[in-house]
């Protein structure tokens, strides 16, 4: 029976809820959305028709007949209303409570909303008292608790009100409107907002400029509280379009509106949106009427830091120089801005403009003024401005930083100016209130690293172990590389135990720079111990620190193979202990290429430098076979990984190594079909290839294209003639002659003449400062083919020289008393070549090798001595030299 009863008054209160909704809908024209709206029943406020049939006054007359009847049922109607989805009622407490916290679901609220929604709940409740106590009610008040329930989303207890008012015969007026919009305003509630103002359009209330800006600020509010940017561009669009349709003639929307519109677009970085706002507010203002407010000083500085953020130096400078035409002073923040935007772009010298312009304007440049420009000096490498500068800010009253020193410190290091760094190093100790932190010394280190001097470097890092300073990954790192550069790679070992001593945890970068350490002192082998520990600390390997190992074998594998060509005892005894290997080193070539493979197994893309390095060391190893196949790899890679000019002289020197000529030349024909000009390098290794393969011919064409007297049309050697920039050199010059050499025939001692003859021309050999006179020749450290075309020079000089009346003098020719051994055909040995391949001479010294050619090249023969007291000296008397004239060589 309790049951039946409760069950019939549910069904009367929602009758009664049915009759209010009514009631209200059709008096004061509310538009209930959808249920499957995510708000609450929320309705679009529209005004109340003036004239309403007699269907609409009935229900307004048995409504109020009801509620006048039964106060309580009416109560609790109302509170149905409020909650159309549920008809348990709930304790104020817990109502208010639930509103809070729907309230505050879109993002943090500020106290002053938490106090209008406290406000809201008062004066909601005093409202319903006064009414049922008889108590009359002005408009104002009805209107402000009216605009707190819209500007709270109470879009239900808006009802109620309406109710109340309507119990106080008030009606709505554009005074509810600017209430509502107030409201919203306060608690930033766009949303509402631009419901209110779509409704106050459709009840014919022309919004008035302050509206319009009531309702773009409050949906600026909401896009900051719930990051969401449509409500901002939507603020944008109505100040751009409704305002100008709504808006009274002559009257514009405030400035303010504008500045928070552009607010939202600083946080977004919408610097498009921003710079065509501030030109439609340009334009806008010279129009009669004007359609926009005069941009205030506000409005360019929100522009200018909208297009710092996004990175736009050249708007944020274009903006600042509209501000500068409009007539206000920019503040110092302003310019600061903009320096700071040309900083990050190293557009420095327009930063010292903007310098200079504050300046004239009276306006004060703050230390992080100067530093912003300083820094942009000093990362583009302009030590001097930086200088400057520093000077200037002294001159100028305005006491450097740290950072000011710092700045000027990564300037000298840049551009590896050791003794500046030292001296600012200097300045930066005796400028009172500022004491040089890790930052300087490092950066003091690495300048002094950039400029060869390695002690130096290392000095001041332990200078800074007896200040105490805490040392970083940093520090460690540039000292480390200080040490791989100096060649010291015990020290280096010795700081990276240090470090983890320390507890400083080494980096990538800091192994990659220990293993060029071990790499340059010769100690692979613990180059690669430093990469197996990286990855059994479970560290990633980069492609920095893989290029460093592959570096490490290569140079190892040039030193191997310059040993290997050693025939001198005495040469192999000089050699370091730390450029000896248990490992043979002929081999190095293949860890090279296991560690290329490692790395793609790794997810590593070797680039352009992992392959020339690799192909380094099978050119050292004379693995011409693998050379070619890594330049062909690379060749199908993408446009990154192209052969490089290092690449395709790597491999051409293993072919050389191996007489492989034809691949050489190959090789040398491809590279020019590239686009890559051969250098001097590139040469030499075709040169030192077809020396190898016994090709006198090829050699003696490709030296005319080299000097530029070839008058070959078709070149078989290359497609292009050498570029002038490519000059010989004695590393050439002793290749071709080598080649040319090993026929005895006429005509190729003739091509041997001629070349040395444009060598000595090009002063490649037999200099002016290598001669004490006319008579003395050193031929000390040439190669045997060589020496014997400068003693044929030089008599051959000497005989067609106009000598009337001009006393000859004993010619001296300075060999040197060491003995070679006399190398097998087709060994690469620069040291000590013989004229050709001769196996039954075993060992000769260039001093009896002269004597020789003095007997066998010339007619007569030459008779020299050995003075007793000059063994490493070939001397042909004065006598002999004239009886050269009349005589053929």
């Amino acid at each position: 029976m309790r049951r039946l009863i409760l069950t019939c008054w549910r069904l009367v209160l929602v009758f009664l809820c049915r009759i209010a909704y009514s009631h209200v809908v059709h008096a004061f024209q509310f538009s209930p959305l959808p249920r499957s709206s995510t708000k609450q029943n929320r309705f679009h406020l529209r005004l109340a028709q003036q004239g309403t049939d007699k269907q609409q006054k009935k229900n307004i007359t048995s409504s109020r007949q009801t509620r006048s009847q039964n106060s309580n049922r009416r109560s609790r109607s109302i509170q149905t209303v409020r909650r159309k989805d549920s008809i348990f009622k709930k304790t104020p407490n817990e109502q208010h409570s639930e509103r809070r916290n729907t309230f505050t679901r879109g993002g943090n609220r500020t106290s002053s909303t938490f106090d209008i929604d406290k406000h809201f709940a008062e004066k909601l409740s005093e409202m319903v008292k006064r009414n049922r106590d008889g108590m009359n009610l002005t408009q104002s008040y009805c209107d402000s608790v009216l605009g707190l329930c819209v500007a709270t989303n109470e879009w239900d207890s808006v009802l109620e009100v309406m109710e109340v008012m309507k119990d106080q015969n008030i009606t709505q007026q554009r005074s509810s409107y600017k209430a509502c919009l107030q409201s919203c305003f306060e608690c930033g509630n766009g949303e509402a907002a631009e419901e209110i103002l779509n409704a106050m359009i459709a009840a014919q209330y022309r919004p008035d400029p302050i509206d319009i800006s009531l309702v773009v600020v409050a949906m600026c509010k909401q896009s900051n509280r719930k990051d969401e940017n449509r409500w901002w561009k939507r603020a944008l669009s109505l100040l751009m379009t409704r305002k100008i349709e709504h808006a009274p003639e002559g009257k514009v929307v405030p400035v303010e509106a504008y500045d928070a519109v552009l607010s939202c677009m600083v946080k977004s970085k919408n610097w498009r949106d921003a710079v065509r706002l501030i030109r439609s507010m340009e334009k806008g203002v010279q129009m009669d009427p004007p359609l926009h407010p005069v941009p205030s000083l506000s409005t360019y500085r929100l522009v200018i830091e909208t297009c710092a953020a996004a990175n736009q130096a050249e708007q944020a400078f274009q903006a600042l120089m509209s501000v500068i035409q409009q007539g206000p002073t920019p503040t110092s923040y302003t310019f600061e801005l903009v320096i700071s935007a040309l900083s990050k772009k190293l557009q420095w010298r327009r930063a010292l403009q903007l310098l200079d312009m504050m300046n004239e304007m009276d306006v004060r440049a703050s230390v992080r003024t100067y530093n912003l420009i300083i820094s942009a000096c000093a990362k583009s490498g302009e030590l001097r401005a930086a200088q400057n500068l520093l000077r200037k800010m002294r001159k100028d009253g305005v006491k450097p930083d740290i950072f000011s020193f710092n700045s000027v410190l990564t300037a000298c290091a840049s551009s590896s100016r050791w003794k500046d760094a030292l001296t600012v190093l200097d300045q930066c100790h005796r400028e009172p209130g500022v004491e040089p932190d890790i930052i300087s010394y490092t950066n003091a280190i690495r300048a002094c690293t950039r400029g060869g001097k390695f002690s130096r470097a290392l000095a001041i890092f332990e200078s800074l172990q007896d200040r105490k300073l805490r040392l970083d990954n940093y520090a460690y790192t540039a000292i480390i590389d200080a040490c791989a550069k100096g060649r010291m790679w015990r020290r280096a070992l010795e700081l990276l135990d240090e470090m983890k001593e320390n507890e400083i945890e080494p980096n990538a970068v800091t192994y990659s720079v220990a293993i060029t350490a071990c790499g340059n002192g010769g100690q692979w082998q613990k180059s690669l111990e430093l990469l197996d520990e990286m990855k059994e600390k479970g560290m990633t390997v980069n492609l920095f620190s893989f290029n460093a190992a592959i570096t490490a074998l290569a140079k190892a594998s040039k030193r191997s193979a310059k040993r290997s060509t050693r025939e001198s005892s005495s040469l192999r005894a000089s050699t370091s202990k730390e450029e000896t290997f248990d490992f043979d080193e002929q081999q190095l070539w293949t860890k090279a290429l296991d560690l290329l493979e490692r790395m793609k197994n790794e997810g590593l893309e070797p680039d352009g430098f992992s392959y020339s390095a690799a192909i380094s060391c099978c050119g050292s190893g004379g693995r011409w076979k693998e050379a070619l196949a890594i330049i062909k790899e690379m060749q199908s890679g993408g446009p990154k990984l192209r052969p490089n000019k290092i690449a395709y002289t790597a491999a051409i020197s293993a072919c050389g190594k191996s007489g492989r000529h034809q691949e050489a030349l190959e090789l040398f024909t491809d590279m020019k079909e590239q686009g890559l000009q051969p250098d001097q390098v590139a040469y030499n290794a075709v040169f030192s290839a077809l020396r190898v393969a016994k090709m006198p011919q090829q050699s003696l064409q490709l030296w005319q294209e080299v000097i530029g007297k070839s008058n070959n049309k078709p070149r078989k050697i290359a497609s292009a003639r050498a570029d002038s920039a490519v000059s010989p050199d004695i590393i050439t010059v002793t290749n071709v002659i080598a080649s040319l050499a090993r026929s005895d025939d006429e005509v190729m001692m003739k091509s041997v003449d001629d070349v040395f003859e444009e060598a000595v021309k090009r002063e490649i050999i037999l200099g002016k400062d290598t001669l004490d006179s006319e008579y003395d020749i050193d031929l000390h450290g040439m190669t045997f083919p060589v020496a014997r075309a400068a003693v044929r020079y030089v008599l051959k000089r000497i005989k067609n020289s106009n000598s009337e009346g001009k006393e000859f003098e004993d010619i001296s020719f300075i060999t040197g008393t060491g003995r070679t051994e006399t190398p097998r055909a087709g060994v690469d040995s620069f040291a000590t070549q013989l004229a050709n391949d001769d196996e039954e001479r075993q060992v000769t010294s260039l001093r009896d090798y002269v004597q020789e050619i003095l007997r066998t090249d010339f007619e007569p023969p030459i008779k020299s001595t050995v003075p007793k007291l000059g063994q490493g000296t070939v001397v042909v008397d004065k006598n002999t030299l004239k009886l050269l004239k009349g005589h053929r060589t």
